[in-house]
């Protein structure tokens, strides 16, 4: 049927153009203007049919071409935030690359991601901040990204970048809240910072020296706290200089920091003795105190850490460990505070955060102070190292000179008080705690217990609630109250 209709069209064409030719014979043979108008018109009317037939023609050869198969499906596009002929600077190992796609037959679903072009990951965001690691000071880094679209189709062409890194070198300071003391015993614990502009995780480690810039030992670059003993290689009796630096995965290193600081030192102090004294007494009444400590311990040498001299500036920074480490350097610690309500009370603080892990391994304690008048207190709960319940509220104003402890345990001397003992508050104690020593029956005051022990048999604290070294009138009797203490209960042989 399509052949015959062609044919037909074909044979009004040849029809219509073979009228055109002989109407302009006709026309060029006759003078006549009316003639010539209505010949005119024949001839636009056959040309009309011939155009047409030509419109008819043509649509039906493109209507009825059988179409095969689907139309083509494009790959998507992919653009990184700086096109291949860009001039890309170098910079910092960490970079932040962004990425888009175009897809002409959908929309992007995600993205692969290649080093190497070899090995693809998959990630559905469009920037991301990389860290470049590099052996050296610098170094060439290529990114491979290509789009994916709702189809599956994958471009075939990723996108990609060179990108030139400089490595930047770390810096370390110490942590300057954790000074060190200007004297230690031969425990000193130092705490630093290390920052990286690449990356804090890019310090492989970090190299100390004592006393020099030559003998450089290494720690990893996680650590940023270490304690260091004689055998670490502190120097005894001798004054002492830490240096530190930091070095990057580059091999790239810090300036130099220094503990103390420019031109200072400090001083490792030997421990001598079994037995150290904590002086917490104020300094009006720290001669006294030591004078009576050096005559009732006569037969006993110890060593003694002044916690009130300079405002506590031989108190360490770093308590754990540092501190706690400096007390394990000794079997016994006899812990000396001043009266109550004098503004100048024992450091509980110091104490509690210090003493129970100092118990667990295996120190023992004589803890003697007074405690504050004041109700509310500015300080932590008093004592989480002793078997107390509570500290008595009622407060006696004065034990008199010539005043004489209730030894209930017939074990330990009679010890009286020499001068005055101000705001003296007894202790309430937990069910079965040895009592050592009672103050005598107040009228006003209904407890009395002054100094209790944690245990009948092999105790680790004994505490008393007025300051010993007050009760000197008989030095004899405190020399016994000590050999109690320190041969007998906490067996110091």
């Amino acid at each position: 049927m399509r052949k015959n209709l062609l044919i037909l069209s074909e044979q009004v064409l040849d029809l219509t153009l073979d009228k055109i030719n002989r109407d302009l014979d006709w026309i060029f043979n006759s003078g006549s203007q009316k003639v010539l108008f209505i010949s005119m018109r024949k001839i636009l009317y056959a040309v009309s049919i011939i155009i047409i037939t030509g419109i008819f023609v043509s649509a039906f050869n493109s209507c009825s071409e059988t179409i095969q198969g689907n139309a083509e499906l494009l790959p998507p596009q992919t653009y990184l935030t700086l096109f291949p002929d860009s001039i890309i600077s170098p910079g910092s190992t960490t970079r932040k690359i962004s990425w888009w796609g175009d897809s002409p037959n959908g929309f992007i679903e995600g993205f692969r991601i290649s080093f190497d072009s070899i090995n693809w990951g998959y990630t559905t965001r469009t920037d991301s901040t990389f860290v470049f690691t590099i052996s050296g000071q610098d170094s060439t880094f290529r990114i491979w990204v290509a789009a994916v679209d709702n189809n599956g189709m994958v471009d075939p062409t990723p996108a990609s970048n060179l990108y030139p890194v400089v490595n930047s070198s770390p810096t370390v300071i110490f942590d300057p809240s954790t000074n060190i003391p200007d004297s230690t015993f031969p425990v000193a614990t130092f705490k630093w910072i290390g920052t990286d502009p690449d990356g804090d995780n890019t310090i492989k480690r970090y190299w100390w020296s004592l006393n020099d810039t030559i003998n450089w030992r290494s720690v990893p670059g996680t650590i940023n706290l270490m304690t260091l003993t004689v055998d670490s290689g502190l120097v005894l009796n001798s004054n002492n200089i830490l240096y530190l630096r930091a070095e990057d995965n580059a091999g790239s290193y810090s300036g130099i920091a220094r503990m103390p600081d420019t031109n200072a030192h400090w001083y490792v102090k030997e421990n001598k003795s079994r037995v150290l004294l904590i002086k917490d007494v104020p300094l009006s009444e720290g001669n006294a105190a030591l004078e009576f400590f050096s005559q009732a311990m006569d037969t006993v040498d110890f060593d003694v850490l002044d916690i009130k001299v300079n405002n506590g500036s031989l108190i360490p920074k770093i308590i754990n460990p540092m501190f706690i480490e400096t007390l394990k350097l000794y079997d016994v610690v006899i812990w000396s505070a001043n009266r109550g309500g004098t503004g100048s009370d024992a450091n509980f603080d110091l104490a509690n955060s210090s003493l129970p892990f100092y118990h667990q391994a295996g120190g023992k304690v004589f803890f003697t102070t007074g405690f504050p008048t004041s109700v509310n207190q500015t300080q932590g709960n008093f004592i989480d190292f002793a078997p107390i319940d509570s500290i008595s509220q009622c407060i006696r104003p004065f034990v008199l000179s010539g005043t004489s402890l209730i030894n209930v345990d017939q074990g330990y001397p009679v010890l009286t008080n020499q001068s005055p003992v101000i705001s003296v508050r007894a202790l309430y104690v937990q069910p079965n705690v040895p009592v050592i020593y009672n103050l005598p029956v107040s009228a006003t005051c209904q407890v009395d217990q002054v100094c209790i022990k944690n245990s009948i048999a092999n105790p680790n604290i004994v505490f008393m609630s007025v300051p010993v070294y007050f009760f000197n009138s008989d030095m004899n009797a405190s020399k016994e109250f000590f050999k109690r203490i320190l041969f007998t209960e906490f067996a110091l042989n």
